[in-house]
């Protein structure tokens, strides 16, 4: 099968009162809707027939049998799983996981609404199950994400949109190169937010043109070593796991090595990749690569959007394109209320939308991503080019256009620069409008101020991100978020997702331990509060439907139960508590990734709507991989079992029962 190939119906039949008629297109439907309309009007004017009109649309028309529903487009993709030397920055020769032969694997494109229909083949000689972010499951069943092997992924596109990204997720291929975009394009019945940006109609059109061009960046933190020879450097020596050489963009970048003037972060001397080594190890070289920059044509068009993901699971990014502003549209979450700045802040996992004005000379234009890692100065560009005359050079590396430093509105530390704002578009209220859910009615019928009832909620459980020695090991510490690691090695056993939740076997009950999250029946609102004792900011994942940020606060402690009694609380005091001014439950921001403050809280809030094996999770990798997750089973419980066919659970797995509950057995 072609990447890609589309199938749908065309000249789908319409249905009027028993009759099939084949439609030549829409012009058809609309001469209908014209005829059907000016005959109406002309009717409704005489008694007798306004009554039977009324009674026959309600008969007819409500009922569907005016019109029969539009057939689902169906796009199929294949994806070919296995490894290739490669050196995206032109540092290093290294093996890298590919699909189809490249890294990052093909960007799928579909509709909202459209079916996708993924055949995933892995030549690889790793356990790998690809993970899809954000494309939605709720129609075809929970199944259907993070299927290990040979297999055919069916995804429903309804109600889900917007740029996400597939990945490896039972080991860390994904830092290695096995990783991909799926766009999903918005239907044109979803309202849109640029209309906050300018009433001009001529520029509306030529934004909703931007919107059919709009362009996907995958940007990314490399490093010239495979993610096992690391983790195995680090469990025999002590080494870092924080440093890498590169980021590149759509797998085009260069090893830039440490900037000249930045000896130094935080008081800790840099060695020359721009990295804080452990004390006591060596610090490691750089030699400067001339690979090339991606380079983003901008077609001569007024405006240009882009959708700019984070995929490298370690460093988080401040972006900027010199001398032009950006505008957010969009986050994970959806649309939002329409913000203007000079930067963009993006945590590892997560995706920003932007709309920017072409309004400068016609020239070449450098867009920087920098990292804001308090462990690392990272830097990586590409290059945004407009129609204009240059200049053939031949034998030459590529050249970044000549700017001053004081025009850059990004300091080679992340720093922004006084002059520049910057947009977090975590904290971007939703558009339109989405409230988040509450929980249900109080049994005893009692009645709440409005704040107190939007605070309330079915479920709340409490969240720590916190670390831990090793049983087995002297160097790898071990993290957490629900008072044990989930160790990588779960991927290999039982599903969670299959487990049987009413069987006396005590190996079965085992499954849902700690730190698992389970007894949570469809429909409930769930309040996670996540506390963080370590002293870094921690960018965290929810699997699923995107969730409301109710807050977040860094360098101090949650003091409450509960959202509900941090209203309370300041209800009977009548004043915001400390934290209750902390928390917004009028438009807080929709999020699939938000930052978890050093030392810090946040609170997440979401309705579980489908039967799923869902978790939350640290996206930078070195705390991944060694246990910050939490797995949540959603709807699925004793009284309300799931039903998943033969094809998924008879596919292999391995039994084995690990000594202790770490992350290395």
């Amino acid at each position: 099968m072609t990447v890609g190939e589309k199938r749908i119906e065309h000249d789908p039949p319409i249905r009027w009162r028993g009759l099939k008629i084949k439609a030549a297109g829409k012009t058809f439907l609309s001469a209908v809707i014209v005829v059907a309309t000016s005959l109406g009007i002309l009717l409704a004017n005489h008694p007798t027939s306004r009554a039977y009109l009324g009674r026959w649309f309600e008969t007819h028309w409500l009922n569907n049998e005016l019109l029969t529903p539009e057939p689902k487009v169906i796009r199929r993709y294949d994806l070919q799983v296995g490894t290739r030397w490669m050196n995206p920055d032109g540092g290093r020769w290294r093996p890298m996981y590919v699909c189809n032969g490249e890294s990052p694997c093909p960007t799928l494109y579909a509709e909202e609404g459209d079916v996708v229909e993924i055949e995933v083949h892995s030549d690889s000689y790793f356990q790998s199950s690809i993970h899809w972010a954000g494309v939605g499951y709720k129609h075809t069943g929970a199944w259907h994400d993070g299927t290990a092997g040979n297999h055919t992924i069916v995804h429903d596109t309804t109600g889900a949109w917007g740029l996400s990204w597939y990945a490896d997720h039972t080991t860390a291929a994904s830092v290695d190169g096995l990783y991909g975009m799926v766009y999903v394009a918005p239907s044109r019945d979803r309202l849109r937010p640029y209309g906050h940006l300018t009433t001009d109609p001529a520029k509306l059109k030529q934004i909703m043109s931007a919107e059919h061009a709009i362009r996907h960046l995958a940007i990314k933190n490399h490093q010239h070593r495979d993610t096992n020879w690391k983790l195995l450097r680090m469990r025999a020596e002590g080494s870092e796991y924080h440093c890498y050489n590169s980021i590149i963009v759509n797998g085009k970048g260069r090893n830039l090595c440490r900037p000249k003037g930045y000896e130094q972060l935080n008081g800790h001397d840099l060695d020359e990749t721009g990295c804080i080594q452990p004390p006591g190890l060596p610090a490691e070289s750089c030699t400067p690569s001339e690979a090339d920059f991606e380079i983003i044509e901008t077609q001569g068009q007024r405006y240009i959007m882009m959708n700019l993901v984070n995929i490298g699971f370690e460093h988080e990014l401040q972006v900027s394109i010199d001398k032009h502003k950006l505008a957010v549209v969009a986050n994970d979450g959806g649309f939002v209320m329409p913000e203007v700045a000079d930067t963009v802040y993006i945590p590892c996992g997560a995706r920003v939308t932007i709309l920017v004005e072409l309004d400068q000379t016609p020239a070449d234009y450098t867009m920087r991503m920098v990292s804001v890692s308090q462990l690392q100065n990272l830097q990586g560009f590409a290059i945004l080019r407009y129609p204009a005359k240059r200049l053939p050079v031949y034998g030459q590396p590529m050249q970044l256009p000549r700017v001053s430093p004081e025009a850059s509105c990004i300091h080679p530390d992340g720093v922004v620069a006084e002059n520049c704002t910057t947009i977090d578009a975590q904290r971007s209220a939703p558009f339109p409008s989405q409230p988040p859910p509450s929980g249900s009615d109080n049994p005893d019928g009692s009645h709440h101020p409005p704040t107190a009832a939007a605070a309330k909620t079915d479920f709340t459980f409490r969240l720590s991100a916190a670390s831990q020695s090793s049983k087995t090991d002297k160097y790898a510490p071990e993290y957490l978020l629900n008072s044990k690691p989930w160790p990588l090695s779960r991927g290999s056993l039982k599903p969670l997702l299959f487990a049987n939740l009413s069987s006396p076997d005590e190996h079965e009950r085992a499954l849902l331990d700690k730190p698992v999250i389970h007894g949570i029946p469809l429909g409930a609102v769930v309040d996670l509060i996540i506390e963080n004792t370590l002293n870094e900011s921690i960018p965290l994942y929810k699997h699923g439907d995107p969730a409301w940020l109710l807050g977040a606060r860094a360098d101090e402690r949650f003091g409450h139960g509960s959202v509900e009694e941090a209203f309370d609380v300041a209800a009977a005091a009548s004043a915001k508590s400390v934290v209750s001014k902390h928390l917004n439950l009028k438009d807080p921001a929709l999020v699939v990734v938000h930052d978890l403050p050093p030392l810090g809280w946040s609170v997440l809030r979401f309705k579980v709507s489908a039967q799923a094996a869902t978790m939350i999770h640290a996206t930078k990798l070195r705390y991944f991989l060694l246990g910050m997750s939490a797995p949540i089973l959603e709807g699925v419980t004793v009284d309300n079992s799931i039903s998943v066919p033969d094809s998924a659970t008879r596919r292999p797995h391995v039994e084995f029962d690990p000594k202790n509950d770490g992350v290395f057995g």
